[in-house]
């Protein structure tokens, strides 16, 4: 059997929050003096704000209260050559204590109380179709 060229499409902002809810863990990206830091995370997403919980102190909450921040998540079927990725972009703001939305439960052990909450302005994502 042989693949046909997929199709790639650009995804409207809506599909791209639904997608979100069904990937267990993204990537944070922020700037450092030596370039780009990039963090796997688990997290929660409710259509306006991607949360993640941390330690407080983390490199990640050391470094990217009030800064822009990128996100991205994906899920890649390679069987079929098909998936999604979607990039969501915004300013980080660490929370200590409650928060006002859902939190994720963390994977790794230790004290973890800190939200750091991305609320985004921008997001972006595309799907890649199978050709066969």
């Amino acid at each position: 059997m042989t693949n046909k060229p997929g199709q790639l499409r650009d995804l409207s902002a809506p599909e791209c929050w639904e997608l979100l809810t069904t990937a267990p863990v993204g990537r944070i990206i922020w700037n450092t003096a030596s370039g780009p830091e990039v963090v796997p995370v688990n997290f929660v997403a409710d259509g306006s704000t991607i949360r993640i919980r941390t330690a407080a102190y983390s490199a990640l909450v050391q470094k990217v209260d009030a800064e822009r921040v990128a996100f991205e998540a994906d899920s890649i079927d390679e069987t079929d050559h098909s998936g999604w990725s979607v990039v969501a972009r915004g300013r980080a703001e660490v929370r200590y204590g409650a928060d006002d939305g859902p939190t994720p439960e963390p994977w790794v052990g230790g004290t973890r109380h800190t939200i750091v909450a991305v609320v985004v302005d921008q997001i972006t994502g595309r799907r890649l179709t199978t050709g066969s």
